[in-house]
């Protein structure tokens, strides 16, 4: 054994410490971004699992996933998208009981387990920010033409309701040192945004306490 793999459990245990005494700052929601190439590797998968556990005992209230599925063919990227799910529900058996959790593919479907007790992971496989705008607006308009709403009552907060994620993510997380997605578009405004160069299948138990210790260094401005 080197010294770094020696020394990792001490400092995980400092990182954790430090975290702990400062629970206040706990970031609520956590959004991961992934590839389908992250999930389709055992370990990427395994990876996903753990960290999942890992905010859950830190007493994270929602982790949101976002898969971006990177082939253009629709029928392929819908193939990709029934696989990825498929993977999921096997793998979300692992999760503690009183975990709840939806699935949205590029079906169009939602995936629901048990609505969860006070936690919930989101997943959207290959859907992202503005498909979920687009399709908030749509529905908007389809119950204007129904008279259920009238114009002037259309505002940013109807927009936000008919939105598949309600809440804003504090923090959104992006390995494998790549852009940013279009996850979230209209609740990530205002998040806090980690970047890391480190490959999805990679990431450890450490590299996730380091992006909840530097959120909880961060002072936040929410575009101020």
């Amino acid at each position: 054994m080197d010294l770094l793999s020696f020394a990792y459990p001490f400092y995980e245990r400092y990182l954790t410490w430090q975290i702990t005494r400062s629970s206040l700052k706990i970031p609520r929601h956590v959004a991961i971004i992934l590839t389908e190439s992250d999930l389709f590797d055992v370990k990427g998968m395994e990876r996903l699992i753990s960290a999942i556990i890992i905010l859950r005992r830190f007493k994270v209230d929602l982790v949101s996933v976002y898969v971006d599925i990177l082939k253009t063919d629709p029928p392929l990227k819908i193939e990709i998208a029934s696989t990825l799910r498929a993977r999921l529900e096997e793998s979300f058996s692992n999760l503690p009981a009183g975990t709840g959790y939806t699935i949205y593919g590029l079906e169009g479907e939602v995936k629901d387990s048990l609505p969860g007790n006070d936690f919930f992971v989101y997943v959207s496989l290959g859907f992202g920010g503005r498909d979920e705008i687009t399709k908030a607006v749509l529905t908007i308009l389809d119950e204007v033409k129904a008279g259920t709403i009238k114009p002037e009552e259309v505002d940013e907060k109807m927009l936000e309701s008919h939105l598949l994620v309600k809440q804003e993510p504090d923090i959104m997380i992006r390995s494998g040192g790549q852009k940013l997605s279009d996850f979230l578009v209209w609740q990530s405004v205002y998040s806090e945004l980690y970047f890391t160069d480190v490959n999805w299948k990679d990431v450890r138990k450490l590299d996730i306490l380091r992006v909840m210790r530097d959120f909880q260094k961060r002072q936040r401005r929410y575009g101020k």
